[in-house]
C-alpha cells in the first residue's frame, strides 16, 4: 500500500493493519532502489572518477599545526576534489 498522508484521520482509532500499511508505504519511499547494474552504469558513464593517482599526504604534524602543514592539507584536499571532478 502507498503512503497516505491523510491517515489516520483526526479523532479516529488507529488499527495495527492501517499503521503497518503507512509504515510500509514510508519505507518504500525512503528505501533506495539502486541496483548493482545502476552503479556499474553510473561508473561507465563517468559519474565516478578514480583517485588512484592521488598519493597519501605523509607529513609530520605539530601541535599546533604550522602554516605549511595547514597549506599542505588544503592542497591535498584540493587535489582530491580536482581529480574527482576531472
Amino acid at each position: 500500500m502507498a503512503f497516505d498522508p491523510n491517515l489516520p484521520a483526526d479523532d479516529t482509532l488507529a488499527t495495527a493493519g492501517a499503521m503497518r500499511d503507512q509504515l510500509n508505504g514510508l519505507n518504500d519511499l525512503i528505501t533506495p532502489k539502486v541496483t548493482m547494474q545502476d552503479v556499474l552504469d553510473a561508473i561507465a558513464a563517468g559519474a565516478a572518477r578514480s583517485l588512484d593517482s592521488v598519493q597519501p599526504l605523509n607529513i609530520p604534524l605539530h601541535d599546533p599545526l604550522t602554516r605549511a602543514e595547514g597549506q599542505a592539507i588544503i592542497d591535498k584536499i584540493n587535489e582530491i576534489i580536482g581529480t574527482a571532478h576531472s
